[in-house]
């Protein structure tokens, strides 16, 4: 039994014929006058590599379409999910640290479980001030960095929104003149900046009667003020809010939101 010309079938070529005229023998010629194949192998390979260019296309398109369509998307709904986030903002109440030393308010705060960062400068150290940071529930020090060193505007919606949902900052100054506590945060519940105002002062224990003046400052800021009695010392306490629009420029935050600060000054 004769076996079947393998590297024949591969290739497209039909064996050579010879041909014997008397004593001479040679190959037939006739195959050289026909149209010209291309061997099976490279017929093969070129089918291969056209599926693979046209697998390759597909995917290309499908990962412009999806950069293009569905990426803005995506990111609306991340922006969406992080200002949602039931987070606990967990506000100290600056009253309670009142005459305490620097040491003695970190430990305060951080027995409270948050997540804290001192970003306290060496200058603001030398003269005994203090600044402090408290990371969202899920943020983690690396990541708030990172964002802090490139800066919260320069970051995307999405990552501003968990940055900023969740987060305060504590500065205590010190100076000849007294003790000055301040706290400053996103409300990215308010509707208006009444109801933050009511909020904050809710939150610190500022009852309303306290109030002695409230109106809008020279800077536009909704402001509150008055004079509460902390063991004995009397300490001038104000809330003033702004459209927190006003500070971060940064599209897809609620209308209302604001942005609060909050002084205690001994």
């Amino acid at each position: 039994m004769q076996l079947p010309d393998f590297a024949s079938f591969f290739s497209g070529r039909k064996p050579v014929k010879k041909i014997q005229d008397g004593n001479l023998v040679y190959l037939d010629g006739a195959p050289l006058l026909g149209a010209l194949k291309l061997p099976r192998v490279a017929v093969i390979g070129m089918a291969v590599l056209m599926g693979v260019a046209a697998a390759l296309g597909v995917w290309a398109f499908s990962q412009y379409y999806d950069a293009t369509a569905n990426a803005p998307k995506r990111a609306q709904e991340e922006l969406q999910a992080n200002l949602s986030r039931e987070v606990d903002l967990g506000l100290p109440v600056l009253s309670s640290f009142v005459g305490a030393d620097n040491q003695t308010i970190i430990a305060a705060v951080e027995e409270t479980g948050a997540t804290i960062m001192n970003t306290t400068s060496e200058d603001e150290a030398d003269a005994g001030d203090l600044e402090l940071a408290k990371l969202p529930e899920g943020v983690g020090l690396d990541q708030a960095a990172a964002v802090r060193l490139q800066g919260v505007t320069k970051a995307s919606p999405a990552q501003a929104a968990l940055l900023l949902n969740g987060a305060w900052t504590m500065n205590v100054v010190r100076s000849n003149d007294g003790v000055s506590y301040r706290l400053h945060y996103c409300d990215l519940s308010a509707t208006s900046a009444e109801s933050a105002i009511a909020a904050a002062m809710a939150a610190e224990g500022f009852p309303a009667e306290t109030a002695t003046e409230a109106g809008v400052d020279d800077a536009g800021n909704n402001f509150q003020t008055g004079k509460i009695d902390v063991s004995g010392t009397t300490c001038t306490w104000r809330v003033s809010v702004c459209p927190l629009s006003a500070v971060y420029d940064i599209s897809g935050f609620p209308e209302g939101a604001q942005y609060v600060g909050i002084r205690l000054t001994v």
